[in-house]
């Protein structure tokens, strides 16, 4: 893009990129970059005229409106009369009127410009980094001031994770013989069995069942005499 050496009257020089330059009834237009962002973070845009060689401010409310109705037409897509600018001119200590444009419309602007055939300007001016004071507000495409954005509180119902830590249940080491109530040890792998009964046992139960068919059968005899006295 093209830069431009702007003398002012004050003595102190300023370089500032073109964005843009057109006529509205044979007046040039001269649209410079900011090259600084507004309150919402939109790209500033410094609107100019160029009158008898000289960079002014445009202070009439009425050419102020008609600037900003061409600046819509290019962003919309519209044909208009662009217009050349001059690697170095002279300029008033206030030359603009500051507006803040969207991301999009700003690259339309600067991407939409072309220097008439013929027509054009030096390059390779150095690039003054020394920073500007802007004294004026900027406003919107609109025209109106450039809202300020109120922070965000956050929300009083918003609830915090907490993050829970997993606990691994212990897992028993291998080949480890746990102490038994008693003194007596025994291997985890080990099964518990049924008791195993003994000889003693068996023998005593034989006993009974003897004694059971005796009792049993002395009384079958005791009861079949009985039965026979009492026929006879």
């Amino acid at each position: 893009m093209t830069r431009v050496k702007l003398n002012l009257a004050s003595g102190s020089v300023q370089e500032r990129e073109v964005v843009t330059a057109f006529k509205i009834n044979g007046v040039k237009y001269i649209i410079f970059d900011g090259e600084s962002t507004g309150s919402m973070g939109l790209p500033i845009i410094l609107v100019s005229r160029e009158q008898g060689g000289k960079v002014v401010g445009i202070t009439d409310a009425e050419e102020w409106k008609n600037t900003k109705e061409t600046l819509k037409k290019i962003i919309s897509g519209e044909n208009v009369e662009y217009a050349s600018v001059q690697d170095s001119l002279n300029a008033d200590d206030v030359y603009y009127r500051q507006l803040t444009l969207p991301i999009a419309s700003f690259d339309t602007l600067k991407s939409s410009y072309k220097i008439p055939e013929g027509e054009g300007s030096t390059a390779g001016i150095q690039v003054d980094t020394t920073p500007v004071f802007e004294p004026i507000t900027p406003e919107d495409i609109t025209g109106g001031e450039v809202p300020t954005a109120e922070p965000v509180a956050p929300s009083v119902f918003s609830t915090p994770t907490i993050d829970t830590p997993i606990v691994s249940a212990p897992v028993m080491p291998e080949n480890v013989t746990p102490v038994i109530p008693g003194g007596v040890t025994s291997s985890v792998s080990e099964e518990i069995s049924a008791p195993v009964e003994t000889k003693e046992e068996n023998s005593a139960d034989n006993k009974y069942e003897e004694l059971k068919k005796e009792f049993l059968a002395s009384a079958e005899k005791l009861f079949d005499e009985l039965y026979e006295k009492l026929n006879h």
